[in-house]
């Protein structure tokens, strides 16, 4: 049974350090293509983007993604304003953290009646070296000013709390002079598309996994956007305090098994050595939640030392 749990961890950790899924959707001849990117953005999606954008006339892109990192999607927001693009979030759908930062790009910017913009404090780490949020915020702001964002959206944007999320309503938008179009997936033209991209299947074993593998990589970003938005930045879940201590071990993370329990709970068992040598053998276990479409990590529980 040891085994078997183990070759399920080594599965499930195999699978999950993925990038953005980001896939051109033609319409109806006539309609703008519909770009759909969907997951957490990871380094070189930006890349695979452009790729894409680069055989697109006009496009809508859809984006569904509960955040990840802040310089790829800065670089996908830059190809969305060069080639004119609107960008959409769906009713009932997240765009968090560095997603949010692409939709400001979009030309027109379009958002369903129920659709959840948040925006988060960034904490960004380039070539394996962690900046400081102010370092963040000036590379987020000279974005926001090629993009053509008001003084007033600059500074709510960069104000963004270091924990749980800014959520951008119709009101506040309104407040700042964001100009944002209404989206209704059901009135895209007829094509090989419906303009709406499908939820996630709740599944507590993957996320779990997915944040464990984050952990091992010791990349705060991708395991704070597996969070609850409400909950990023705080304790366990804060992404600078993640890549500290996980990028100082000296045996990264394993997980060394993982198994459901219950509808909404995961149990995992992981190992790591720490610079002084010792050896944590840690438990803990993971409650999930069904959320905007995704399963998302609400609270661990250790259950051991470590």
């Amino acid at each position: 049974m040891g085994r078997l749990l183990w070759l399920v961890a080594a599965t499930l950790l195999a699978g999950h350090a993925s990038a953005a899924v980001i896939q051109k959707r033609p319409q109806a001849l006539g309609s703008p293509d519909l770009i759909t990117v969907t997951g957490i953005i990871e380094p070189n999606d930006d890349l695979q983007f452009s790729q894409i954008a680069a055989t697109t006339g006009q496009a809508i892109v859809l984006l569904d993604s509960e955040g990840g990192s802040v310089l790829p999607a800065l670089e996908i927001g830059r190809a969305i304003r060069l080639k004119g693009f609107a960008t959409a979030v769906a009713s009932e759908t997240l765009c968090a953290s560095a997603c949010a930062l692409t939709w400001l790009a979009g030309s027109p910017r379009l958002a369903g009646e129920q659709a959840k913009l948040g925006f988060h404090a960034s904490y960004i780490v380039n070539n394996g070296v962690a900046s400081e949020t102010g370092v963040g915020n000036a590379l987020i702001g000279a974005y926001l000013n090629q993009i053509g964002l008001s003084q007033n959206a600059i500074v709510f944007v960069t104000s963004a709390p270091p924990e749980g999320m800014a959520w951008l309503s119709w009101d506040k938008a309104r407040e700042l002079g964001l100009q944002v179009g209404s989206y209704q997936a059901n009135v895209m033209s007829p094509g090989t598309g419906d303009g709406q991209t499908a939820p996630e299947p709740y599944d507590p074993m993957k996320a779990a996994a997915a944040f464990y593998n984050a952990l091992s990589n010791a990349d705060g970003v991708s395991a704070a956007a597996l969070v609850v938005p409400e909950k990023r930045g705080i304790g366990p879940f804060n992404e600078a305090s993640i890549h500290s201590f996980f990028g100082g071990l000296s045996v990264p993370l394993q997980l060394e098994s993982i198994a459901r329990r219950g509808v909404d709970k995961v149990a995992v068992s992981y190992t790591y050595s720490r610079s002084d040598g010792s050896v944590c053998a840690g438990k803990a276990e993971v409650q999930t939640i069904y959320k905007y479409g995704k399963t998302l990590i609400g609270k661990i529980r250790a259950l051991s030392g470590c």
